[in-house]
């Protein structure tokens, strides 16, 4: 139970943590490349507004940029322009500050931007383009984003690199920091369970004694409404201990035996022709619908004891003449369960009972009800911790005046 406690620890906090971890990495290279783009925008327009050059005189120009600007700027730009007329031709080419483009580029760069508009921005493989209309047609500048891209893709494998090298220390760390963390709580269930355990043992001495003296009470005295009262409460004692034994043993199902391929539907209908007598006693039918050859890899006791549980909690709770039915069909190879089992009885509980806490250990809904037939709220929270520990899961609905307990295996 522990070690899947762990599991589950180790897997949260690695997972809240990643979710943190990258969302700040994303936000980081996200507001680089918009930065970057930002950047790329404002120097276009500088250069449009200065006719397709960059003046060596920033002094002039820092206070109408918002953005860093410094003498080599010029020198470190790489760009060219294309100037167009009204039918698309290009007049005039700039490529002073770029060794890259070929003739070919030209024509192909200009007839991809000739239909645009005036303002038009846009990307084109490397480049940052804008559209300026002219006296005689359009000015479109291109500026070079090679090294911003490289440095942007670079930035972006570095902290992604480094994201995951800081989340795999992370991980080792609490691989070796959550068995101690965890300690405290391994061992007060420790001593919880051991509690109940030597409680539990130390309860049948005194109740074994006390069932006899009342037995050898009502031999000689013959039987009245007092012994009858001590032998009564000294049974629910009995089975109250029981159950809390079998509650504390249930948690460790099934990782004290080792899983083995048992025959399901076997089990199952030896377990549910065991109870028809109990049953056809009180007055219930039971009907069984069990599938032939299912087998299943698990804790073979621990799933008798499930079976048991929930068609002995039928018997008790199935309203008066009402039938009970069990069911175990094989799933499909399309789903990751193995078997489903059913055991469904007529009810006559209250509607709006919350039946999902059912499950609740001491629970009960009905306590005069729970007196007469001898439960103590222990048995379905049995049958959930074994359905834990097997990996499936067990559900409780309600529909037509029945009650279904639903296992999936």
């Amino acid at each position: 139970m522990f070690r899947a406690f762990r599991i589950r620890l180790i897997t949260a906090t690695m997972l809240a943590i990643s979710v943190i971890v990258f969302a700040i990495t994303g936000a980081i290279n996200v507001s680089n490349a918009v930065r970057l783009r930002r950047y790329a925008d404002n120097m276009l327009s500088l250069i449009s507004d200065y006719n397709g050059t960059i003046p060596e005189n920033t002094t002039e120009i820092e206070d109408r940029v918002d953005f860093f600007i410094s003498r080599e700027t010029p020198f470190q730009t790489r760009y060219f322009v294309i100037h167009l007329n009204r039918s698309g031709g290009i007049t005039d080419t700039m490529t002073n500050y770029i060794s890259a483009v070929s003739v070919d580029d030209l024509f192909y760069y200009a007839g991809l931007t000739a239909d645009l508009t005036d303002g038009s921005r846009g990307t084109v493989g490397t480049y940052r383009y804008l559209v300026r209309d002219t006296e005689s047609g359009k000015m479109v500048t291109f500026l070079d984003r090679s090294q911003d891209l490289n440095s942007s893709m670079q930035l972006l494998f570095t902290s992604i690199s480094m994201a995951l090298i800081g989340l795999s220390c992370i991980c080792v760390l609490l691989i070796l920091l959550s068995g101690k963390l965890i300690q405290p709580f391994n061992r007060n269930h420790e001593r919880q369970k051991q509690f109940i355990t030597d409680a539990g043992h130390e309860l049948k001495t005194p109740l074994a004694i006390i069932r006899t003296n009342a037995e050898v009470l009502e031999c000689c005295y013959g039987s009245n409404e007092w012994i009858d009262s001590i032998k009564n409460q000294t049974n629910r004692l009995d089975g109250l201990v029981k159950g809390l034994l079998q509650l504390a043993r249930s948690n460790e199902m099934p990782n004290d035996n080792v899983p083995m391929v048992f025959p399901l539907s076997a089990a199952v209908s030896e377990i549910a022709e065991s109870f028809v007598t109990m049953a056809n006693q009180k007055g219930h039918e039971m009907k069984l619908d069990i599938a032939p050859n299912i087998e299943y890899k698990g804790d073979a006791k621990a799933i008798s004891t499930l079976v048991s549980i929930l068609i002995d909690n039928a018997i008790k709770y199935a309203s008066e003449g009402g039938d009970i039915a069990v069911s175990l069909t094989r799933l499909g190879k399309s789903t990751a369960r193995t078997a489903k089992l059913v055991v469904d009885n007529a009810t006559n509980i209250d509607s709006k009972e919350d039946v999902n806490r059912y499950f609740e250990r001491f629970y009960r809904s009905d306590s005069s009800r729970s007196r007469q037939t001898g439960g103590y709220g222990i048995g379905l929270s049995v049958a959930k911790t074994i359905i834990e520990a097997h990996k499936g899961k067990i559900t409780v609905s309600r529909n037509n005046g029945r009650i279904y307990f639903t296992v999936l295996l």
